[in-house]
């Protein structure tokens, strides 16, 4: 949450800031049921921009989606800013996601750029969070990860090497399929070989709006609190 004057703030939408302070009081009830041993994180929220995406970035899909992630944000980073990447065979990093810009978020930051909505790479995006959270911006706090696409890459030597670097660092991947596809190479991430720490979990859904609040968020702490064990006893900071 956003602090002016000693004050709370969330954004100027009094529904919305229900919604968000219910999920983010639910959030932090499960970290505490999970045994959850690191309070404070830096979240950053990575979404698919592949053309089959363009529909529910059009329809209000994504804005959905990003008022659900967004309350991770609150319950883990001090400033309550949830950090934004999407990718096709690109990437973009896009303004945090604070209470002040949350509200119509896809409109105002991505859909107003009229970025093309190209086709399906893991690695590069993938390369740069890891690069400027274990380099150039490096901290004791752990950076979790919510990585959400709805298919296969096409650069998948290139996707297992950069997971395997970056299992040397503090950073957790939470990879999330949403769809039909079957994810096949998502599922070998999840159990990939020869890393430092198994740092990454894989879930597929077939639809996230279906799922209740208390259904998502038990899918995306799944393995955390595995994942700071193995770091304490590996040696990586947490």
């Amino acid at each position: 949450m956003a602090f002016q004057n000693g004050r709370v703030t969330l954004t100027k939408d009094p529904e919305l800031n229900k919604r968000l302070t219910l999920r983010k009081d639910l959030i932090e009830k499960k970290a505490q049921r999970t045994s959850i041993s690191a309070n404070s994180a830096r979240v950053v929220f990575v979404l698919d921009h592949s053309g089959s995406m363009r529909t529910m970035y059009n329809d209000g899909t994504v804005q959905t989606l990003l008022e659900r992630i967004f309350p991770m944000a609150m319950y883990f980073d001090d400033n309550s800013e949830l950090d934004f990447y999407w990718f096709d065979s690109v990437y973009r990093c896009l303004d945090p996601v604070t209470p002040d810009n949350l509200i119509g978020y896809v409109q105002k930051v991505i859909l107003s750029r009229k970025d093309h909505f190209g086709t399906t790479c893991y690695a590069p995006v993938m390369q740069e969070i890891t690069e400027r959270f274990a380099v150039r911006e490096r901290s004791d706090m752990p950076t979790f990860v919510v990585f959400i696409t709805d298919g296969a890459n096409s650069d998948k030597t290139a996707a297992k090497q950069v997971l395997t670097e970056a299992s040397r660092f503090n950073i957790f991947w939470k990879f999330i399929g949403i769809g039909k596809e079957q994810f096949e190479f998502l599922e070998r991430l999840d159990t990939l070989k020869n890393r430092f720490v198994d740092n990454a979990n894989f879930v597929s859904v077939n639809d996230l709006a279906v799922l209740s609040d208390d259904e998502l968020y038990t899918l995306l702490l799944e393995e955390y609190s595995d994942w700071l064990a193995a770091c304490r006893q590996s040696g990586i900071p947490v």
